[in-house]
């Protein structure tokens, strides 16, 4: 997530604990957006949008487990 918004950040100040829409991470829809792409074609999987709203992205622990529960989903199907 840091190189995909390029933020400058050290990885130490980033925790599941961290709002994504805190001043050091500083996420709006758009950069979220770009974040999910991103994440879609690195981990060659597809996000659907009802897992995005189901989510309730709020902080950087959430967004991992999504990504978790997607990865684990694509292993199952495969």
């Amino acid at each position: 997530m840091i190189g995909v918004l390029e933020l400058g950040v050290d990885r130490s100040l980033l925790d599941d604990s961290v709002s994504l829409y805190s001043p050091v991470v500083g996420l709006d829809s758009l950069s979220l957006l770009h974040i999910l792409v991103r994440i879609e074609k690195r981990f060659d999987i597809e996000i659907d949008d009802e897992d995005v709203m189901s989510a309730e992205l709020s902080d950087v622990g959430s967004l991992v487990e999504m990504i978790r529960r997607a990865v684990e989903a694509k292993g199952v199907d495969e």
